[in-house]
């Protein structure tokens, strides 16, 4: 049990992490974090997983060349702005058809749990990923077997059902928007930890 809970505080840190990352441009405070010892011992972390080992190196790089740019942080928020012109890639109804009842499913999830968001739109892709990290720290804290297993299937169907129809186009239209590479490979990444945590919770995680 002590292993579900500490991956599962694990697994809703990256979720939240990369929430924040997309969820608005980043701040001077965040470009100093980028650059500091906790940063790149987190992303040291990543990368010893081996299906992340070359999306993490890769988005470590554009970081690292960003952070070189004159103006970090304008450069990084022209490089942000691409990904909300229209369509907006953070809206997942430009990247997959959700059906009514994921709609349902979304919609039901943020009434039960809520978003640190302002925008409470079940579509937004930062809705959806905070949603799994809401899910996944909920499930580590849950005080039953019944609750903590209505969580993990909360999870596979949001995952299953959602995440997984929109996260690879999501990525491939990043490359095709974000030129300078910084947004491209936080996208790429972002796909390759949720491919990772798709196979756990359809396989691993009871």
């Amino acid at each position: 049990m002590q292993a579900f809970r500490v991956t599962s505080q694990r697994r809703a840190e990256l979720y939240h992490w990369f929430t924040a990352l997309f969820a608005a441009p980043l701040s001077e405070d965040d470009l100093n974090e980028f650059g500091g010892y906790d940063m790149h011992r987190f992303l040291d972390s990543l990368a010893t997983l081996d299906p992340l080992t070359e999306s993490t190196e890769a988005f470590r790089r554009e970081a690292e060349k960003a952070l070189q740019q004159p103006a970090p942080q304008q450069h990084l928020a022209h490089d942000y702005q691409t990904l909300t012109t229209s369509p907006a890639l953070l809206n997942t109804l430009h990247l997959s058809e959700a059906t009514q009842d994921n709609l349902l499913l979304m919609s039901m999830l943020l009434t039960q749990h809520g978003t640190c968001l302002a925008d409470d739109d079940p579509l937004h892709v930062c809705n959806q990923l905070e949603m799994m990290g809401t899910l996944a720290m909920a499930s580590a804290s849950a005080g039953d077997d019944a609750q903590r297993a209505l969580l993990i299937d909360q999870q596979r169907e949001l995952a299953n059902t959602l995440l997984i129809d929109w996260l690879p186009v999501f990525s491939v239209r990043c490359r095709e928007r974000d030129t300078n590479g910084f947004y491209a490979a936080a996208a790429q990444l972002l796909l390759a930890v949720f491919m990772m945590d798709l196979h756990y919770l359809n396989n691993v995680a009871e």
